[in-house]
C-alpha cells in the first residue's frame, strides 16, 4: 500500500463533515461516496484527512524533483493559469513584478491553490492585502480544495493571527542587526575555513569548514521565507538550490507538514519512510537503524546529481546560482597543492556539511511517533494552526531558546511555522499570544521533549506501522 492509498479510521462526526464548506463544492456522487464511507467509520482515500480527497499526480513517481512536485501539484488542483485562494480565483499576471515579497513567489505558483501560502505570508495589513487581491478576481471556483486544513474567522488560527497583528505592526517582522552580523559572520567564516583547509590540506579544517556551511544554511532558511533578500544565496554554497528548497520547504513542507503533500517527506522515500502504512517491509522499518548515517552524508551529492540530471535531460532548466558549487571546486583545485587535493578537499567538506545539515534537519521537531503523521487519525476540526501544532513538537532546555541555537537547529519550530514569513530574531515577540490563544483552543497543550529523543524518535517513527489515534482536546469553532 502507498502513501497515495491509506485508510484510517475517521473520528468526525459526519454531519460537521458535510457542513464543512470544502465538501459542499464536491459533486454530489463524490459527497455521497465520502458520507457513506465516513458512516461506516473509515475512509479508503488518499490521506487521512478526508478533505485531500485526490492523491498528488506523481506522488508515487521515484526521483521527483521539487519542480516537478510544483507540476504535480498544478495538474492536481486544475485551475488553468490562475492562482487560488480559498474558493476564489485571481489572476495575478499583472502583479507578479508588484510582489512585494519577490517575484519568484507568485511566478512559481501560478496555477496552484496558494490558500496556505497566502494566510501564513500575510499577517499584517490583511485587510489592505486583502483589498489588492480583489483587483484580480475571476471567478468562484465550483470544486473543492485538495487540501487538509480549515481557516475559519474564529477559529485557532485567524484569532492568533488578529493578535499577533498590532505587535508585529509595532515590532515589525524582518531581521534584526544582531541576526544579520551573525548570519554573515558565519558566511565569512566558511570562506576562510574552506581557503585554509584546501591550501594547508588539512583534513581537520575541512571538517570545520563543513560543519560551518552546515550551521550557515541553516540559518539562512530564515531567508527562504521572507521578501526576496540575497542572503537566501548562502543556501547555493551547498549542493543543494534556494530556488528549489523555497518549492520544497515554503510551499510544500511548511503548508502541509507530514502529509502525503509534503514534499520533504516524499523526497525522503524509499530510504526513509515517515508516513504510517501497514505494508512496509522489515528493511524499510530497521535499515535506517543501520544505514542513517551514511545516507546523511551522501545526501548532499545525491542531490546534486539528480540536479543535474534533470538539467542535462532537459527536464528543467539552469540557474545561475547552481554554478556556484561547481565554481567552489575550481577555486578549490586552484589553490590547493595537486588537482586530487582539491576535488578531495571539495567532497569532504560538502559530506560533512551534508551529514550534519540532514542530521539535524531530519530530527529536527517533527519526525517522532507522538507527531501527527499521514496514516494517524487526523484531527476532526483541522484548522490550519492547530494541525500544525500536531505535526511538531518543541525541545525542553533554556539552550534552545538562544537566537544561535534557534537559528542553527531549526528551533522555535512550533511559532516558526505559524508564522514562517516572521525573522527568528522576532518571534519570542509572540510567544505571549500564542500561550494566550492556546490555552482557549487546547486546554492540553502538547508537552516539549528531550532534543535526544528526536534523534531515537525518527528510527522509532520510521518502524511504525500502526496508526494512531487522534487523543488531543481542542475548543470546536
Amino acid at each position: 500500500m502507498s502513501p497515495n492509498s491509506l485508510h484510517y479510521k475517521a473520528s468526525t462526526d459526519l454531519p460537521d463533515l458535510l457542513n464543512n464548506n470544502t465538501l459542499l463544492t464536491q459533486s454530489e456522487d463524490e459527497k455521497k461516496k465520502l458520507s457513506n464511507s465516513i458512516s461506516k467509520g473509515s475512509f479508503d482515500g488518499p490521506s487521512s484527512f478526508p478533505n485531500i480527497w485526490k492523491g498528488l499526480v506523481g506522488r508515487d513517481k521515484p526521483g521527483q524533483s521539487a519542480i516537478q512536485w510544483l507540476e504535480g501539484k498544478r495538474e492536481t488542483d486544475d485551475i488553468g493559469n490562475y492562482w487560488r485562494v480559498h474558493d476564489k480565483l485571481y489572476d495575478l499576471t499583472d502583479f507578479v513584478d508588484r510582489h512585494p515579497g519577490g517575484r519568484d513567489w507568485i511566478a512559481v505558483s501560478r496555477g496552484t491553490d496558494v490558500t496556505e501560502a497566502f494566510e501564513v505570508s500575510h499577517v499584517v495589513n490583511i485587510k489592505e492585502v486583502e483589498t489588492i487581491l480583489l483587483k484580480y478576481y475571476v471567478g468562484e471556483v465550483t470544486t473543492s480544495r485538495n487540501a487538509p486544513y480549515t481557516f475559519h474567522k474564529n477559529g485557532f488560527y485567524h484569532t492568533l493571527k488578529r493578535r499577533a497583528e498590532p505587535i508585529l505592526k509595532e515590532i515589525g517582522s524582518g531581521s534584526t542587526w544582531q541576526l544579520l552580523l551573525m548570519q554573515d559572520a558565519m558566511a565569512l567564516t566558511v570562506v576562510l575555513l574552506s581557503l585554509s583547509a584546501v591550501f594547508y590540506n588539512s583534513i581537520l579544517l575541512m571538517f570545520f569548514a563543513g560543519l560551518t556551511i552546515a550551521l550557515c544554511v541553516n540559518c539562512a532558511h530564515n531567508f527562504f521565507h521572507v521578501r526576496d533578500t540575497w542572503r537566501k544565496f548562502y543556501w547555493d554554497i551547498t549542493m543543494v538550490s534556494s530556488y528549489e528548497w523555497r518549492i520544497s520547504h515554503v510551499l510544500s513542507h511548511h503548508n502541509f507538514p507530514n502529509t502525503i503533500l509534503d514534499y520533504e517527506v516524499q523526497m525522503l522515500e524509499p530510504v526513509f519512510n515517515f508516513l504510517v502504512t501497514p505494508n512496509k517491509t522489515w528493511f524499510q522499518r530497521y535499515g535506517p537503524y543501520l544505514y542513517s548515517h551514511p545516507v546523511y552524508a551522501m545526501m548532499f551529492f545525491q542531490v546534486l546529481i539528480s540536479r543535474m540530471t534533470k538539467i542535462w535531460t532537459k527536464q528543467q532548466e539552469l540557474r545561475p546560482e547552481n554554478l556556484i558549487v561547481f565554481a567552489e571546486l575550481l577555486l578549490f583545485i586552484f589553490i590547493s597543492p595537486t588537482t586530487w587535493s582539491g576535488v578531495k578537499a571539495w567532497v569532504i567538506i560538502h559530506a560533512v556539511a551534508s551529514y550534519w545539515f540532514v542530521l539535524i534537519g531530519m530530527n529536527a521537531a517533527h519526525h517522532h511517533p507522538v507527531c501527527f503523521h499521514d496514516g494517524d487519525e487526523a484531527r476532526p476540526d483541522p484548522d490550519f494552526g492547530l494541525c500544525q501544532l500536531d505535526a511538531v513538537r518543541e525541545k525542553i532546555g533554556e539552550v534552545h531558546k538562544n537566537l544561535f541555537v534557534v537559528l542553527t537547529t531549526f528551533g522555535d519550530h512550533t511559532l516558526h511555522h505559524l508564522f514562517p514569513a516572521v525573522c527568528h530574531s522576532k518571534l519570542h515577540h509572540l510567544q505571549g499570544v500564542f500561550e494566550e490563544t492556546l490555552k482557549e483552543f487546547m486546554p492540553e497543550p502538547y508537552e516539549p521533549l528531550p532534543a535526544i529523543e528526536f534523534f531515537t524518535g525518527a528510527l522509532e517513527q520510521m518502524s511504525r506501522t500502526t496508526t494512531n489515534p487522534f487523543q488531543g482536546k481542542s475548543k470546536t469553532t
